[in-house]
């Protein structure tokens, strides 16, 4: 009976997290900082495991920000912003309704990616 009561608690605060931590990644979005790292989860065809695409917040205007994609995606969830280095010098610019687009996986995208975490 403890263990059931433990798992029912643990499961439903892993809910709660999961829940929070949407709210957080979306304020994160509509409040960038220059040097937060977008960290975009995608899989794609015929692969087991997701990958995951870092962008940096190179620029930021009151409309829009500039993203520098990383060299190279990743294949753990990292828990610390790499080094700047480690991202492209060239920008993609992204209007503030784009960049909060990037939190839901978009209609047809054969990579289900979509914004997963925020690393400040």
């Amino acid at each position: 009976m403890q263990n059931l009561v433990r798992a029912l608690i643990g499961g439903s605060m892993l809910v709660l997290a999961a829940c929070r931590s949407n709210v957080n990644v979306q304020e994160l979005v509509q409040q960038p900082q220059v040097g937060d790292v977008y960290v975009v989860q995608f899989q794609p065809p015929g692969t087991a495991k997701p990958q995951f695409y870092l962008y940096r917040v190179q620029t930021v205007r009151p409309d829009a920000v500039d993203l520098a994609a990383a060299r190279q995606p990743v294949p753990e969830l990292p828990t610390a912003p790499p080094a700047p280095a480690s991202f492209s010098t060239t920008l993609e610019t992204y209007t503030r309704a784009e960049a909060l687009e990037l939190l839901h996986e978009q209609p047809g995208d054969i990579n289900h990616a979509r914004l997963v975490e925020v690393l400040r």
